[in-house]
């Protein structure tokens, strides 16, 4: 998000951190209500845009979600969902983000409580790369785009007992949703949300051969020293890359393949 919608994020975020501190809050039950929250008003373009619109008064649209939801969900996600519609958004899609990674960062703050929140992190980097790399399986999410359930099931058989209960409640909502972002990326999002929870930036490093103990500790060193915070090495083996790497954080994309460095001497000899 930018503009007005980072900034919304950004207060709407310090808002939950508030309000999911109390012992008696179960962190797991306030995301799913959230979820559902966030699904229901997706289910109504005119309550999207009714609920997104800059030029309502906040107290209105609040008053419409209290109406909605009050009856149906718990104190704490009836009151974070007022303090989404309540504050201004770039794109109409904002408030839904809104509302789901409040919702995912529940999850992720339970996950630290219980202390596997690096193991989450790594299981929802793992699953992304299983079905980036597998058409079948890509396929068929991709063919019940409008199921959710359908897709949702498609993740139950995949992990079954062999992931953390909260990597599935993750993995679920990641497929589940309905939008045109591919659930391998969005796996990869709520990856990164666990990793700069632990505060560490998430760097995809594609290379053709393993790299040592020693070189990715060299390498998340350099990263470390650009970025100013810890930065978290996940490695993917790709035959195309040849003779050197291909790292990305975040948006940023560091391409210092051999392949590339060709490309750039072409376009040198053009010019």
């Amino acid at each position: 998000m930018r503009g007005t919608s980072s900034t919304s994020l950004r207060e709407v975020t310090q808002r939950s951190h508030e309000l999911l501190r109390g012992d008696d809050v179960s962190l797991p039950q306030v995301a799913e209500e959230l979820f559902a929250i966030a699904d229901a008003i997706d289910s109504s373009n005119q309550l999207v845009r009714m609920l997104s619109d800059g030029g309502r008064p906040a107290s209105v649209k609040q008053d419409v979600v209290t109406s909605l939801f009050a009856d149906r969900v718990g104190p704490v996600a009836s009151e974070l969902a007022r303090e989404v519609v309540g504050r201004r958004w770039s794109e109409q899609e904002d408030v839904l983000d809104a509302l789901e990674q409040l919702g995912v960062e529940a999850l992720l703050a339970q996950a630290a409580h219980e202390g596997v929140l690096e193991q989450v992190e790594e299981e929802l980097f793992q699953i992304s790369r299983v079905i980036d790399e597998s058409g079948p399986l890509s396929g068929a999410l991709d063919g019940a785009r409008e199921d959710p359930e359908a897709r949702t099931g498609v993740i139950d058989r995949l992990l079954g007992a062999r992931a953390l209960p909260l990597t599935v409640a993750l993995a679920r909502r990641a497929v589940g949703r309905r939008t045109d972002v591919k659930p391998a990326r969005r796996l990869l999002g709520f990856a990164e949300f666990a990793s700069a929870r632990r505060r560490r930036l998430l760097a995809i490093v594609r290379t053709a051969r393993e790299l040592s103990d020693e070189q990715q500790s060299r390498l998340a060193s350099i990263l470390t020293r650009a970025y100013g915070r810890e930065v978290q090495i996940n490695l993917e083996l790709d035959p195309e890359v040849v003779g050197g790497l291909r790292v990305q954080v975040g948006d940023d994309l560091y391409d210092a393949t051999v392949l590339a460095r060709l490309a750039q001497a072409r376009t040198r000899l053009v010019a």
